[in-house]
């Protein structure tokens, strides 16, 4: 580990309750590794109680960068701030609901310091609900190759809150506003520019899941998620069958209501399925599937071929196949 190493977390905050706030900054405030600098980013400047939350912290800690936007940006925006402010030869992102580990931050570091190939880096993680109750795991693939053909075929791989990165990464990239799919643009752009991704199999971070609150943005936008998924990937099919130089501009983002209103019916449902996998409730994990399936195949059969791709990598990486086809 290198002395003059400094860190840039950024931690964009919304609505979340203050209590869930306190305790995602806390944990950056109390890691392991000190050089850094906390951007604070509040894309709501008529929440109050936030924005006297990032005065308190901002008053007791140095490091702390608050800024608050004069309107509301959304989140792609509200990130390329923070991305303009930050100054650290690394960048770490954070939600502002979960919870680091720690030492995650010293862990990555070190990673990154002995892997100087690997330019985005991200962990496993548990799994908590709203009241901080240990619910599930994720565990996600390791390697660059398996990494990029989840990207290239499906979907994002990493868990972007614990993505750790050099700063030059996030700088060239930077966030496009492709609606409640921006991280997975972010990635596949990042790919196709070259740069290279591991994750740690260790779990050095909590993800919240609000399974209840309607203030889940994945209940609510389901839909703008899950069609931007295609355009994001018909982007880069045609950036390298067309060899172009140039990276397609941000498409059109419009959506049939309709059709919305078909596929949004399976959200609850979809909720309930996968609480009954983390519990392992099998019986009741099948009922739920038919249900599903009767309403609208279409989440199905993502998480499906989520599940085949990724189960097929996993064998590819226990038998160092994915290894090799990293280097």
């Amino acid at each position: 580990m290198k002395k003059e190493d400094f860190i840039s977390v950024l931690l964009p905050l919304y609505n979340e309750p203050e209590n869930l706030a306190r305790k995602a900054i806390d944990s950056i405030i109390e890691q392991t590794y000190d050089r850094l600098e906390i951007i604070l980013l509040l894309d709501n400047p008529t929440n109050e109680i936030l924005k006297n939350l990032l005065t308190e912290y901002s008053q007791k800690d140095k490091r702390i960068i608050s800024v608050i936007n004069e309107q509301n940006k959304g989140l792609p925006d509200t990130l390329n701030r923070g991305i303009d402010i930050a100054t650290g030869s690394f960048i770490a992102r954070m939600d502002g609901d979960d919870i680091s580990a720690h030492d995650r931050l010293e862990k990555q570091l070190n990673y990154l310091h002995l892997h100087p190939e690997i330019d985005l880096l991200g962990t496993d993680a548990f799994v908590i609900n709203e009241e901080g109750e240990l619910i599930g795991e994720y565990h996600k693939l390791s390697t660059d190759f398996s990494q990029k053909m989840m990207l290239r075929y499906i979907t994002i791989n990493l868990i972007h809150p614990t993505w750790f990165g050099k700063s030059e990464l996030f700088k060239k990239c930077r966030y496009r506003n492709f609606t409640h799919c921006e991280d997975y643009d972010f990635m596949i752009r990042a790919y196709a520019s070259g740069y290279h991704f591991h994750n740690l199999k260790e779990k050095l971070f909590y993800v919240r899941i609000q399974q209840t609150s309607l203030r889940s943005v994945s209940r609510k936008y389901a839909y703008e998620q899950y069609i931007n998924t295609l355009r994001v990937k018909k982007q880069f099919k045609e950036f390298r069958q067309k060899h172009l130089k140039v990276y397609p501009n941000l498409p059109e983002l419009i959506y049939d209501l309709n059709d919305k209103k078909k596929y949004q019916s399976t959200i609850s449902l979809l909720n309930d399925l996968r609480e009954s996998f983390f519990q392992k409730r099998i019986k009741n994990f099948i009922s739920i599937f038919i249900k599903i399936a009767r309403k609208d195949f279409r989440p199905l059969e993502f998480r499906l071929k989520v599940f085949i791709l990724s189960k097929l990598l996993t064998i590819a990486e226990k038998i160092k196949i994915a290894n090799l086809l990293s280097k």
